[in-house]
């Protein structure tokens, strides 16, 4: 017999536009704008859409290796 395993998550994989908003420290059309984009992963939950924490995290690697490339530094 197979036993049944719970999945636990320590942290959300997605945040409201309000959560991704206060994480980037973004205006809400900025938000919308990196969405629009393809900066950022999202899709729609009934009327509510929601932004994969991944896509967000990405987007700060990407922009901080890019701030570097610019300064001149590996990273």
């Amino acid at each position: 017999m197979s036993q049944l395993q719970a999945i636990t998550l320590e942290s959300p994989l997605v945040a409201s536009p309000n959560q991704a908003m206060k994480a980037l420290l973004v205006s809400r059309s900025t938000l919308y704008s990196l969405i629009n984009a393809g900066e950022l992963q999202s899709y729609t939950e009934g009327r509510s859409r929601r932004i994969t924490v991944k896509s967000i995290s990405a987007y700060v690697e990407r922009r901080l290796a890019a701030e570097a490339a610019r300064r001149g530094n590996a990273a």
